[in-house]
């Protein structure tokens, strides 16, 4: 069976055609066939009522004759080598049939009954019998006359049909294909979607069949997005509400720094400022979090990111020094770009203190940005491990850690650079070190053709 919409009009529209086509061929010859029956015996009878002298006739059908119509004398006690025939006649129409070049009545003799007629298996006849004083008169037609009469009928009412079908197939395949194009058109625009879009479905030239389909689908699409807004707000509020208390915990430990205590004491308090340390880094980030997912009344303006790499690195430079790791840009030029400051002050920030934590002391870092045919790719670099192949497409969701590290953290990092990434329709991958044996290669691509016209949209 299909199961393309298409293909199930085109093949029931061409069948029914077709099925429509042979009936109509089927009415006119039958029609014809029964109409050119009464023509026959008036064209038969007519031909006997001229005929005055039958003495001289010849028998038999004449050579040429499109008609096919034979006028046959039988006078009375001489038996006609051609014909054998009842005593009792009347005037009236009979069915002959030729066997072995003797004319017989048929058995049947009803002229109207088509299917007898068309599939009795010797030769036809209709003729006319006028009974005289001294014979018969005997006018008769051989019935492939009316038959071809018929099927010229069929045939002119089929041909036109048939000739129709291939032009009914490829108007109804491009009808459906016009109707069926916004459909597609949905359809590939859904793929291309990032997860986070969540916006209606656009109605314009949709069928008014698959409208309310649409329409469904597109609340469904509103009902998740309140209940993903409903959680991003949860989490922001949340996180919020707890920076309170956390900055207040962490103001009494560094109080108890200053106290007298043993050397116990001091180790359990030491261990208290990190975990108070490692919460306060997990609500700032999921802050940040919060802040990448709100998309609404961001200004954005055209950055330079080489411009962005230098605030980052001064920001970040303290960490990165105290693990003696080599930071800086190797990309010249200027690079610019249209969004919002903060968030590819966040995207940068968030790579860098990955690469920071995650690379062994006396490591490099690398930042560039390099612009061609509209396209802008960003690149983070290290010597350090790198991430194992099968785990770069799990870091990139939230909270997921990859399990041997020895840096403390909360798995939102690289999640928040991903979200950023997707807001501005990029590409984010990891991959292995170009530049150096070893390490990790973060390569961000945006299409600044696309951002551009979005941003004037």
């Amino acid at each position: 069976m299909f199961k393309s919409i298409r293909a199930k009009l085109i093949t029931s529209l061409l069948l029914s055609t077709a099925i429509i086509s042979f009936i109509a061929a089927g009415i006119a010859f039958y029609d014809t066939y029964r109409e050119t029956y009464k023509q026959q015996d008036r064209t038969l009878k007519k031909i006997a009522s001229y005929i005055t002298s039958p003495t001289y006739l010849a028998s038999g059908f004449s050579e040429g004759d499109d008609n096919r119509i034979a006028v046959t004398w039988i006078a009375n006690n001489q038996p006609h080598p051609h014909f054998q025939l009842p005593e009792k006649l009347e005037n009236e129409f009979y069915n002959f049939i030729q066997e072995q070049g003797t004319f017989k009545l048929s058995n049947n003799q009803n002229p109207r009954n088509i299917f007898t007629n068309l599939w009795y298996g010797e030769v036809s006849y209709r003729g006319y019998l006028q009974i005289r004083e001294d014979g018969i008169l005997v006018i008769m037609q051989e019935n492939e006359y009316r038959e071809e009469l018929a099927l010229h009928a069929a045939w002119a009412s089929l041909m036109p049909l048939l000739v129709l079908l291939p032009l009914i197939g490829c108007l109804t395949f491009w009808v459906v294909k016009r109707t069926m194009s916004p459909i597609e058109e949905l359809s590939n625009s859904l793929a291309l979607r990032q997860e986070q879009d969540l916006t209606a479905l656009p109605l314009e030239g949709v069928p008014t069949e698959i409208t309310g389909f649409v329409q469904a689908i597109n609340q469904l699409l509103a009902r998740t997005r309140a209940f993903i807004e409903q959680q991003k707000r949860f989490i922001a509020d949340a996180a919020h509400e707890l920076r309170t208390p956390i900055t207040a915990l962490s103001l009494q430990a560094e109080r108890l720094n200053n106290q007298e205590m043993s050397e116990e004491a001091k180790s359990q308090v030491q261990k208290l400022n990190q975990g108070i340390r490692r919460s306060r880094d997990l609500l700032e980030q999921l802050l940040s979090l919060a802040r990448t997912q709100n998309k609404d009344h961001k200004d954005k303006t055209t950055l330079n990111l080489h411009n962005i790499f230098s605030r980052v690195i001064e920001d970040l430079y303290p960490l990165a020094e105290q693990k003696m790791q080599d930071l800086g840009v190797v990309s010249e030029g200027k690079t610019e770009f249209y969004a919002n400051e903060t968030d590819f002050y966040l995207l940068i920030k968030t790579l860098v203190d990955n690469a920071i934590r995650y690379t062994p002391a006396g490591s490099q870092i690398d930042l560039s940005a390099v612009e061609k045919d509209g396209i802008l790719e960003i690149f983070v670099e290290d010597n350090g491990d790198g991430i194992p192949e099968q785990e770069r497409q799990r870091v990139l969701d939230p909270f997921y850690r990859v399990l041997g590290s020895e840096q403390q953290g909360s798995g939102l990092g690289l999640a928040i650079a991903n979200q950023i990434v997707q807001d501005y329709h990029g590409n984010i991958q990891l991959l292995d070190s170009q530049n150096f044996a070893r390490g990790l290669m973060i390569k961000i691509t945006f299409n600044k053709l696309q951002n551009s016209f979005n941003a004037n949209s």
